[in-house]
């Protein structure tokens, strides 16, 4: 028997996955995540789902190597993923890091699945949007942290990283429901995920021209400061990287409300610490760190009306407008109302041709 024959015998013999009709359901409650049987094929599954979003991003590379020449994809490549089956993969991955958080870690961080999942954020269907975010909320709740051996940081916050801007858009202009989980899943984040990478990340996030997401991202950071706690900062290596980073966002941006949203943050880290402790742990830091922070406390700023903050809504509103979502609107009231007036216009005019025609008869009869 040829090798090629006992190989396909062997895949003829080996049960193929077969993904339950349950797990292709939206908005499954934590409770009813129901444990693996025994003797599970979680290498199958792993595969399984690897193919699934794998199917995905191919498509997104071959979108984005416009230059290069096409790249004739197999036949089952040409059939697009079925949305149901993709709600199923993350089904799959909240009841494994429910009941099997180490093969969830293996597979979520392993293989860098969650990459793939944020992209279901940006889905037409609101469905899959939802519940990846209900995903990432579960990962933010439930996450043990593990240290990686070659950076000393857990492989949670490389998904923080992505997640963060991605969070803060579905935040500030999704329909409501979604932002609404959006919300919910920044606060699990803020909440759980105390870590110095967190707070930098939402800090850079402030540093936008968007003033909904800036908003968003200091009540962020502000809580963030305060769940950290004094032990963090007075014994933190990475404070110095911190207060640069706030004083970047005072520099780069000749907003008043974006520099006293700096000073507020200022005020929040000597609460947490004290002034002292604050002072006491500023002199560690290097000149350049030492001297924006000083700018910072040295101006003096009037806290903003609430008129300002509105107009400059308004204003990065009218700025951004490109990168919203397009709004249509078909006000058929004004329409009719067009139509009846020029209607109106056109039978006075008429009107009046007739009046006109009947006088010059009665002129030329008399």
């Amino acid at each position: 028997m040829a090798k090629k024959e006992v190989e396909t015998l062997k895949n003829d013999l080996t049960p193929k996955f077969i993904i339950e009709s349950s797990m292709q359901k939206g908005n499954i409650s934590y409770e009813n995540l129901e444990p693996f049987p025994k003797d599970y094929d979680f290498i199958q599954l792993t595969q399984k789902l690897r193919e699934i979003l794998g199917k995905a991003s191919k498509k997104k590379k071959n979108s984005t190597n416009k230059n290069k020449a096409p790249v004739k994809p197999e036949p089952e490549q040409n059939k697009p993923v079925d949305w149901t089956i993709q709600l199923a993969v993350i089904n799959y991955l909240r009841r494994l890091l429910k009941h099997e958080q180490d093969i969830f870690n293996q597979t979520f961080y392993g293989l860098k699945i969650y990459e793939n999942i944020l992209d279901f954020f940006n889905s037409i269907r609101s469905i899959l949007a939802q519940n990846a975010l209900i995903l990432f909320n579960e990962v933010f709740t439930h996450f043990v942290p593990e240290l990686d051996e070659k950076n000393q940081k857990a492989p949670v916050i490389n998904l923080i990283k992505l997640a963060i801007p991605s969070l803060i858009l579905k935040a500030t202009t999704s329909q409501s429901f979604i932002k609404n989980e959006a919300k919910a899943c920044l606060e699990t984040m803020v909440n759980n995920m105390k870590y110095n990478d967190t707070l930098l990340d939402l800090l850079q996030a402030m540093n936008t021209q968007k003033i909904a997401d800036f908003e968003l991202a200091y009540i962020l950071s502000n809580k963030l400061i305060k769940n950290l706690g004094k032990e963090f900062f007075l014994n933190n290596k990475h404070f110095g990287s911190i207060m640069n980073a706030l004083g970047d966002i005072y520099e780069h941006n000749k907003n008043d409300l974006y520099k006293r949203r700096c000073k507020s943050l200022l005020a929040t880290f000597e609460e947490v610490m004290t002034k002292e402790e604050f002072n006491k742990r500023l002199e560690k830091c290097t000149k350049k760190e030492k001297d924006k922070i000083n700018e910072i406390n040295a101006n003096k700023l009037q806290a903003n009306t609430k008129k300002e903050i509105h107009h400059y809504r308004l204003k990065s509103k009218d700025e951004n407008k490109s990168n919203e979502r397009p709004k249509t609107v078909c006000n058929t009231k004004m329409f009719l109302k067009k139509q009846i007036n020029i209607k109106l216009v056109n039978t006075k005019v008429e009107q009046k041709e007739n009046c006109d025609n009947m006088n010059q008869l009665k002129a030329q009869k008399i």
